[in-house]
């Protein structure tokens, strides 16, 4: 009963955000209870609040410690620590010392599964998944369609994709997400008439599954608004809350130059997007670039030289031709293409989460080892055979840790009129790690910063950054191509004029643009929405 009110009286203090008091309460009740599984997690709340991330990962820690039997408490607290973005390193541990002890678990063992692949470990991740079909596990078809997943998103294996997700149908023929997945692997590669069988077979499953219906549409040609497709979109659209459906819907009006019926078909889907996504705070983003341009500065990248290899970086923003350029290199034998790699992302997410603070004390044998683990995952991916390219648009956040492991690495910053780019961000969906996305304004603002960083970059890095102008890429692509293939160091090749024809995978938004030969239709596409933009800016 006593700390039952001890652990109240914290409670009253967090509530009133007096969070400091509550953690010195807390760590009084755990210095006689440390196996207090609720004054720990209100610890770690309280915690987060004081934005000391450290501290909460040692709390996750000492939870996972007591946890070490009970798999249901450890899954729980590896959901936590994904959701919130922490190294996932102790939650990992503690599921394989579950299957240590329990190796007969099959859950078990999928929850090892699962938590290696979202640590990227995927090679390790298949092999626990394997062990789990072999374990006999429930519901077979989800393990196969994670696998699926992992040979398709992280390791280009579309054949082994596609095996796994035949196995999981092959179980159970009427898997929705089985045929839905199968239908991306078509869009990847282009090929239409397949990826729309493969939606319309969802639909025949699941009438009623409006992403799957959204995806058709994207899939489809729209030509005429006798278009039946278009009468189903626009007959679930005005009671729908999904989000892709309305962009669908939008991108169909569009096609068909119904501009002014497009448009709140984008604000709807960006509306709804926005009351789920966290918010985007422009000093927050201000606040953040200012940070890495004062940290990231010559003094600080002169302390690290010596030779790399030599990958290609695409940085531009989304939507501003990276995904057309990184196709034309693709066309070119020197080059292969390894869509948006994680690489980077993951490596800062568990090295540096507070980034760009603790870059002060990178030290010479962590680049060492990281450039050792890149060069092997561009052989994995080009066979050591070619140069691999990344277009992972945040890596513009991360050029000068990357150039400080990788001194062999270029970077290509693609460059668009920034009311394009816009409209294009704006009819598409991004994810909620694009906040900025769902308002003009917003991305207005975070065009402004990239801008401002690509800068900076130029300023240290000289001709190690190249940038491409979209425009004069799509009006003089010889001559623009032929630029950059000098600055990378690279003879000529007709094949980059002939990308549109090449059998390539391809994993973003722009699948069905880049299978085009290049037009300029898409420049000053931002004046078929010129009054929006009136209203958004005056």
């Amino acid at each position: 009963m006593v700390t039952k009110h001890v652990i109240q009286k914290a409670v009253e203090a967090a509530r009133e955000r007096r969070f400091e008091e509550a953690v010195e309460v807390l760590e009084g009740v755990l210095s006689g209870q440390p196996g207090n599984e609720k004054a720990r997690w209100i610890m770690v709340q309280c915690l987060e609040q004081l934005k000391a991330f450290d501290q909460v990962q040692v709390q996750l820690g000492e939870l996972l410690r007591h946890a070490s039997r009970d798999l249901g408490k450890i899954t729980q607290i590896a959901l936590f620590a994904r959701q919130r973005g922490y190294p996932l390193d102790g939650v990992i541990e503690a599921f394989r010392k579950y299957v240590e002890r329990s190796p007969n678990s099959p859950v078990g063992v999928y929850n090892y599964a699962y938590y290696l692949g979202k640590d990227g470990q995927f090679e390790k991740s298949i092999e626990q998944y394997q062990r789990a079909l072999d374990l006999g596990i429930r519901d077979p078809e989800e393990v196969h369609l994670n696998l699926a997943n992992l040979y398709m998103d992280h390791l280009g294996d579309e054949e082994q994709a596609r095996h796994h997700l035949e196995a999981a149908l092959a179980g159970k023929p009427d898997y929705v997400q089985a045929h839905f997945n199968l239908g991306n692997l078509a869009e990847r590669r282009g090929d239409r008439e397949e990826a729309q069988a493969c939606f319309e077979r969802c639909l025949q499953i699941e009438p009623d599954n409006e992403y799957a219906l959204a995806r058709l549409a994207d899939a489809h040609e729209f030509s005429g608004r006798d278009d039946p497709l278009l009468a189903r979109l626009a007959e679930r659209a005005p009671g729908s809350k999904n989000v892709d459906l309305h962009f669908a819907l939008g991108r169909a009006y569009d096609q068909l130059e119904a501009y002014d019926e497009a448009w709140p078909h984008f604000v709807r889907a960006n509306d709804l997007d926005r009351e789920s996504f966290p918010e985007y705070r422009q000093s927050r983003n201000e606040a953040l670039v200012r940070r890495i341009i004062d940290r990231c500065d010559a003094d600080w990248l002169s302390r690290f030289s010596g030779g790399s290899h030599k990958p290609v970086f695409v940085c531009g923003m989304f939507r501003s031709g990276s995904t057309l350029l990184e196709q034309i290199l693709a066309a070119h034998p020197g080059f292969t293409a390894a869509g948006e790699s994680e690489f980077f992302p993951r490596l800062v997410a568990k090295n540096f989460p507070a980034y760009p603070d603790g870059l002060e004390a990178l030290q010479f044998d962590s680049v060492t080892e990281w450039k050792a683990a890149h060069a092997a995952l561009c052989e994995e991916r080009t066979g050591g055979r070619t140069r691999m390219t990344d277009k992972r648009p945040d890596n513009f956040l991360y050029v000068c840790l990357i150039k400080a492991i990788l001194p062999g690495a270029r970077f290509v910053v693609t460059e668009r009129d920034w009311r394009d780019v816009a409209i294009s961000i704006f009819s598409t969906r991004l994810g909620p790690g694009q906040g900025y996305a769902t308002r003009l304004q917003d991305i207005r603002h975070y065009l402004d910063l990239h801008r401002e960083l690509i800068d900076h970059w130029e300023g240290l890095l000289g001709d190690n950054l190249i940038r491409v102008s979209y425009e004069e890429l799509v009006n003089a692509p010889r001559q623009t191509v032929g630029m950059l293939l000098e600055r990378l160091g690279e003879e000529w090749s007709d094949a980059c004029l002939e990308f549109d024809k090449q059998q390539a995978t391809v994993g973003t938004a722009s699948v069905w643009q880049v299978r085009q030969p290049l037009k300029p239709k898409s420049i000053e596409r931002w004046k078929n929405y010129e009054k929006y933009f009136a209203e958004a800016f005056g």
